[in-house]
This record gives C-alpha cells, structure tokens and sequence, in this order.
C-alpha cells in the first residue's frame, strides 16, 4: 500500500491531503509526482494533453494510483486544535472569464487574432492583478502556463500545416507556370511556322497573279492586233470589189 505524509499538500492547490474528503485524496501519476484528486481531475477536463503540472511528463489516466495519509496522532491534535484552513478563494468573473477563453482556445482552437487577443488580455490582467494575493499566483500561473503550452503546440501544429499546404500551392504553382510557359512557347512556335507557310504561300499567289496578268495583256494585245488585220482586210476587201464592178 502506497503511504503519503500526513502534513503533505498538494503541489497545485497547496491544500493539506485528507482522508476524509474524496476530492483531497493524494493521488501519483507516472512521473512519480502527487495532486489531490479534484485538481487531476480538473487538469484532464480542461487539456488535451494530459501532463504534469512540474515536470510536463505526459501520463495516463488509467496509470493514476491513489496514496494513502499515514496515522500522525501529533499532527490531528494540531488540527483539531487550531482553526480550519480557509480555502482559496474561488476566480472572480474576470478571472475565471480569461480561464474560460484559454481553455476554450485549447479545446475548439481559434483564429490567430483572436488567440492574439486573448493573450493580450491574458496579459493585461497579470499586469494589472493583484488582488488574489502572492500565495495563489503560483498556482495560477502554473494552470495558465499549462495551458498556454497547449495554445503553443496547438498553433505550432496549424502552423506546420499551413506551411506544408504553402509548400504544396507553391510547388503547384510552380509547375503550372513552367507548364504555361512551355504552352506559350508551342503556340509562338506555331504561329511562326503558319505565318512562314502563309507568307510563302501568299508569295507564290502573287507571283501566279502577275503572270496571269502579263499573259491577259499579251492576248489583249494580240487581240487588238487581229482586229486591226480585219479591218485592214475589209478595206481591201471592200475596194477590191468596187473595182471589178467599175470594170
């Protein structure tokens, strides 16, 4: 049976361990390190990742052994003699409203300027915050540091993803580009060829036009020399038998 100190608190809340109550019952998880049972159970309800508040050792929880307070007659006569312990005051509404938005981030995530403004806020509050005395800031702090390791690896992970996708868009990008190049350069190389084959043929068009014209007017010419022979020819004609009719 695993047997804890009686006079031993927990490293979370800084509450005496008790036997009588259920929730302040020691309890060791696998890196060896002991909280009461209400602050395990509100470590693994409000994270992801279940780790140790000390060492961030990551554990499990079906490895969770519950402790034992060993007999101390010295230490129950000290308790029931002087007055209970008062227990921490509970968040106020801001705290527990910036609390809230840190978990909330970790477990549903978030865009980058609202996380952005959450920290901000985070920040603003611990700037200004002095009324929940030094004796629990420690814990506080602790809670929001775990949390804030959530935020951290959780953005870590978007970020790493986000640059994988630019990666791909950028290496897509690329090909496509090499890929329209290479289409612009078929097509130049196409036009430039059937403009070659077009200007050749419209040469040879030409030059098919100017001797058909050259052979037009050379028939026209030796039309018009045909057609003076006949008229000189019907002159002659024409002379030739009004002389034999003289005669």
């Amino acid at each position: 049976m695993l047997v804890i100190a009686s006079n031993s608190t927990c490293d979370v809340c800084w509450e005496c361990y008790t036997a009588g109550s259920e929730a302040k019952v020691p309890h060791a998880i696998t890196c060896g390190h002991v909280f009461c049972k209400k602050c395990l159970e509100d470590l693994m309800q409000h994270t992801m990742q279940h780790k140790c508040p000390l060492c961030r050792t990551q554990f499990s929880p079906w490895d969770i052994n519950k402790l034992h307070l060993e007999h101390d007659t010295s230490a129950r006569t000290i308790e029931s003699a002087s007055e209970p312990v008062a227990e921490a005051p509970r968040l106020d509404a801001e705290s527990q409203h910036v609390f809230d938005e840190i978990v909330r981030i970790v477990n549903e995530g978030s865009m980058g300027n609202e996380i952005h403004g959450v920290v901000d806020e985070c920040r603003e509050y611990y700037n200004s915050s002095s009324r929940l005395g030094n004796q629990y800031t420690p814990v506080w702090l602790r809670k929001v540091t775990i949390a804030c390791d959530e935020i951290r690896d959780s953005l870590t992970s978007e970020v790493e993803a986000v640059d994988f996708k630019y990666q791909a868009l950028e290496r897509t990008r690329s090909d496509e580009k090499l890929a329209a190049l290479a289409v612009e350069r078929s097509l130049r190389n196409n036009y430039k060829h059937m403009n070659d084959v077009w200007k050749c043929q419209l040469d040879f068009v030409n030059r098919e036009l100017d001797s058909v014209k050259r052979e037009c007017q050379s028939l026209r010419e030796e039309l018009d020399r045909i057609h003076s022979t006949q008229r000189v020819m019907s002159r002659v004609y024409l002379v030739d038998s009004e002389n034999e009719v003289c005669i």
